[in-house]
C-alpha cells in the first residue's frame, strides 16, 4: 500500500513555480535531513504555480518511514489544497474503539490536503490530512482549465504506470502478448493467467504445477490483490470510483463487479484484522468441533489462546502498553499462522485432495509470521522480567520451533506424493 506521510511530518514546502516541476522539502519527526522532491508534471489548479508551506501542528514518530529515500525522484499524482473528503470528528482512541466494535464513525466534509507522488524508490507516497496549517503563495504561473484536466489525465497515467508495476506489466509486455493471443486466449483465467484448460492447475505438458509455480501462481495473486488495493485507496471517493479502478486495473467493465468481489476476498486474507477481532476468530475456531480443522491449524489456534491467558496473568499485555507489546505480536501472529495453516491443510480434513504443490506453497507463506512471531519474541527485554517469566519465553520460544518442525514434516511427506 501506499506510504503515508502525514502523522510524521513536522513541516514541508513544495513549490510549483517552474512549470513542469515540483521541487519540495519535508521534515519528519525524528530524522535530521528533510525528504527533498524532485518530481516532473504539476499540481492541479489550486496551487498551480505557488509555493505551499505546511506545518503539523501534533507530528509523531513514525519508525517505518526510516524506510524512505532521502531523494525522491519521481513523477506527480495529484496534488491539491482542496480534496474534498470525509474526516472522522473524533479522536484516534474512539475511532479505535468504534471500529473494534463494528460501530458507525461520526464525520464531515472538509477540504483536504492531497499530495501524491510515485517515487522510483518508495512508490506511490501520499499526504492526505486536514489538520495541517497552510500558507499557499501568489501563483508564478496560472493554469487554465484545460491544462488542469490535462494534468489530471497525466496524473491518472502516472498512477496507471505504478499499477502495472506492480502486476508486473509493462508496456514492452503487451507486444509480446498479442503475438499469442490467439492461440492462448481459451486457456487464460479473466486475470490473464495459464489454466492450462479446463481442469486447471497444470503446468503446460498437463503436470500438476510443482511447489516453486505455485509460488509464482500465489505471488501473481497477491500482486494483483495489491494493485487493487491501491486502485481503491486511491479513488475510494471518487463518483466514477467502478470505472476508474476497471481502467487501473486493465478490466473489461463488464467483468468489473465479478473480478472487484474475488480480488476483495484475496485482499482481506492479505490485510490483517485489529488485534481483538484476530482472537475472536480464533476462539471461534478453536471451540469447533474437532473433525472441521487440520490438528496443526487448530494447535496454532490453540497455542495462541493460552499464550493470551498467561500473557495476561504475567502482566504482559497492560491495556496502556498492548498495542506496542511484543507479546501481542506474538499472539498475533501465531493467529495468522493458524489461519494460513488451516488454509493450506483444512481441506484435506474435508475430504478434498488439493494439489501436493499447492499445499507445499501454502505452507512456506506459513513460515512468514512463525518467524515473526520468533523476531517478537527476541525483542523482549528479557532483564526487566522475573525468572518464571524467562523460562516462560524459553518454553514459548521451543513450542514455536516444534510447531516449525512438525509443518516442516508435512511438507517433507508431501514432497514424496508428488
Amino acid at each position: 500500500m501506499a506510504i503515508r506521510l502525514e502523522k510524521a511530518i513536522v513541516r514541508g514546502e513544495i513549490s510549483n513555480e517552474t512549470p513542469g516541476f515540483v521541487t519540495g522539502r519535508i521534515w519528519l519527526l525524528g530524522q535530521t535531513a528533510p525528504l527533498v522532491l524532485n518530481l516532473r508534471g504539476n499540481c492541479l489548479r489550486d496551487i498551480a504555480g505557488c509555493t505551499l508551506t505546511f506545518i503539523n501542528p501534533q507530528p509523531r514518530r513514525e519508525p517505518m518511514l526510516d524506510i524512505l529515500s532521502e531523494v525522491q525522484d519521481g513523477t506527480v499524482g495529484d496534488m491539491t489544497a482542496s480534496r474534498k473528503s470525509r474526516v472522522s470528528t473524533v479522536n484516534d482512541d474512539e475511532l479505535l474503539r468504534l471500529l473494534e466494535n463494528r460501530l458507525p464513525v461520526p464525520t464531515r466534509l472538509a477540504n483536504c490536503l492531497h499530495l501524491e507522488w510515485f517515487s522510483g524508490s518508495n512508490g506511490r507516497v501520499v499526504i492526505e490530512t486536514c489538520d495541517f496549517n497552510l500558507q499557499i503563495s501568489a501563483p508564478a504561473w496560472s493554469m487554465s482549465a484545460e491544462q488542469e484536466t490535462a494534468q489530471s489525465l497525466e496524473s491518472q497515467e502516472n498512477f496507471h504506470d505504478y499499477i502495472d508495476g506492480i502486476t508486473g506489466m509493462d508496456a514492452g509486455d503487451d507486444e509480446d502478448e498479442e503475438l499469442f493471443d490467439d492461440e492462448d486466449d481459451e486457456d487464460d483465467d479473466k486475470f490473464g493467467n495459464s489454466t492450462g484448460g479446463e481442469d486447471g492447475g497444470f503446468s503446460g505438458n498437463d503436470q500438476p504445477l510443482n511447489e516453486f509455480e505455485w509460488e509464482q501462481e500465489l505471488r501473481d495473486a497477491d500482486r494483483r490483490a495489491e494493485a487493487y488495493q491501491e486502485a481503491f485507496d486511491r479513488y475510494r471517493d471518487h463518483p466514477e470510483r467502478e470505472r476508474l479502478i476497471a481502467e487501473a486495473m486493465g478490466w473489461d467493465p463488464a467483468e468489473v463487479d465479478e473480478l472487484t468481489d474475488e480480488l476483495s476476498e484475496v485482499s482481506s486474507n492479505m490485510q490483517p484484522d485489529d488485534a481483538q477481532s484476530l482472537i475472536e476468530n480464533a476462539s471461534n475456531i478453536a471451540g469447533d468441533d474437532e473433525d472441521d480443522h487440520h490438528p496443526l491449524s487448530r494447535r496454532a489456534m490453540s497455542f495462541a489462546l493460552r499464550l493470551q491467558d498467561e500473557a495476561e496473568t504475567r502482566g504482559l499485555l497492560q491495556p496502556d502498553a498492548v498495542r506496542d507489546s511484543p507479546v501481542l505480536t506474538v499472539i498475533v501472529s501465531i493467529i495468522a499462522l493458524g489461519g494460513k495453516l488451516a488454509a493450506a491443510l483444512d481441506p484435506m480434513i474435508e475430504g478434498l485432495e488439493p494439489e501436493p504443490g499447492f499445499v507445499i506453497a501454502m505452507l512456506k507463506r506459513a513460515q512468514v509470521p512463525l518467524n515473526e512471531a520468533l523476531h517478537a519474541l527476541s525483542s523482549l527485554d528479557m532483564r526487566q522480567l522475573t525468572r518464571d517469566t524467562r523460562t516462560w519465553i524459553t518454553g514459548v520460544r521451543n513450542e514455536l520451533f516444534a510447531l516449525r518442525n512438525d509443518i516442516l514434516d508435512v511438507m517433507k511427506e508431501l514432497r514424496m506424493r508428488q
